[in-house]
């Protein structure tokens, strides 16, 4: 989390956010027809940047879709509600980072809300001494260890249950609990980001009991049930081969995160034996793990076969080395928006049913690391001592 961020609250109406006459004319988005949002805004006569997390509470805070932006641009429809409504008020967070030229407008929100600033929100994690916690966004994501059930195995990898807590800084949404397993070999953490494994926190109506919510998770949390079904489905995924299908989802994520480069490229140059290894591509390793599925089913392009005679059809690896092959990289590598993406695949893979569920009879020996460098050989050496 940056350490030099600040953070300020206050309440404006909507006739003091402008756009200015000098704001860059609107422009079709190059993957879809939406119109671009301008890039600066005014608070007052205070130059703001305004965020994604901006533009999308005002479409909750004043009941209006993202579809509008397809025939008008973000500043008429700006313009237009704050014509129709000037003397509404809402509450605004700024982030203000030395490393930025103007503060970044982050979501507005009904001021009568309950809202967690970003300071009683670090402070309350470090009095319950979060393993980690880290600020992006708008949002502090945060990992815990349940009061009870210690350390498993699972085909001989040991597990530890923990839970991630999601707290909007700006009063944007509500604070949420998500299920986890840290793979303690290589401390990769997969959490499942889907309505399965997560619950909300209601924190009320004032800000004065704002935190009281939060808190009591913090303090006691323990979903013995949710822990279950999640280490079961991860037993599950030793004992089913991945299918074609199964792979294509991950393969098609992987290309998305590369593309818009939250993950890198290539990994930097590895030793082994002493000799050097020239840097791998992303891609490269996934294919080394899943197979040369066109060669083994002699096409030239999987999506030649339907989405059903996908789902019928194995791959060289199983289930669980997709899963951990996501949680390495939503780990170690990705960015944040590229570890939600990831984490998101792992909540949505293990929420249901697996294409080719309980087809492999033996487990297999399972590896480390599936995209190496240097420091993950360190940290699994570490780890084995």
């Amino acid at each position: 989390m940056s350490a030099t961020a600040t953070f300020e609250y206050g309440v404006c109406r909507l006739r003091d956010l402008q756009v200015p006459p000098s704001a860059e004319p609107a422009e079709p988005s190059a993957k879809t027809s939406a119109l671009k949002p301008t890039r600066s805004i005014t608070l007052g006569d205070r130059p703001v940047t305004p965020s994604k997390r901006f533009w999308h509470s005002l479409q909750i805070r004043f009941g209006f879709t993202h579809n509008i932006f397809r025939y008008f641009s973000h500043e008429e429809v700006f313009q237009r509600i704050s014509q129709k409504a000037p003397d509404d008020k809402v509450r605004y967070c700024l982030e203000v980072s030395p490393d930025a030229d103007t503060p970044t407008l982050l979501a507005v929100s009904n001021p009568k809300a309950a809202v967690l600033q970003h300071d009683d929100v670090t402070s309350l994690l470090r009095r319950y001494r979060a393993k980690d916690f880290q600020y992006h966004d708008g949002m502090i994501r945060s990992h815990h260890t349940p009061r009870h059930g210690g350390p498993f195995t699972i085909s001989g990898d040991g597990f530890e249950a923990q839970y991630v807590v999601e707290t909007p800084i700006d009063a944007f949404g509500r604070p949420a609990v998500y299920l986890a397993l840290l793979r303690r070999i290589c401390s990769n953490g997969a959490v499942a980001m889907t309505p399965a494994f997560r619950s909300e926190i209601n924190l009320g109506r004032s800000s004065a009991d704002a935190s009281f919510g939060v808190e009591r998770a913090l303090e006691g949390f323990n979903n013995e049930e949710g822990f279950a079904a999640l280490r079961q489905r991860f037993e599950s995924s030793t004992r089913s081969w991945a299918s074609v299908h199964e792979v294509n989802r991950l393969a098609r994520t992987l290309v998305g995160l590369v593309q818009s480069k939250d993950v890198p490229t290539r990994f930097g140059q590895t030793k082994k034996d002493g000799e050097k290894r020239q840097p791998e591509s992303l891609l490269t390793a996934f294919g080394r793990m899943s197979g040369d599925l066109t060669s083994t089913y002699g096409l030239a392009n999987l999506d030649a076969l339907s989405a059903k005679r996908q789902r019928t059809l194995p791959s060289a690896c199983r289930v669980y080395d997709l899963l951990n092959f996501a949680s390495e990289l939503a780990t170690h590598h990705a960015k944040p928006e590229g570890g939600k993406r990831l984490h998101a695949f792992i909540g949505d893979l293990v929420s249901g049913e697996f294409d080719l569920e309980g087809t492999a009879e033996q487990f297999a020996d399972w590896r480390d690391f599936f995209v190496e460098s240097s420091a993950d050989t360190a940290t699994a050496k570490r780890k084995k001592r």
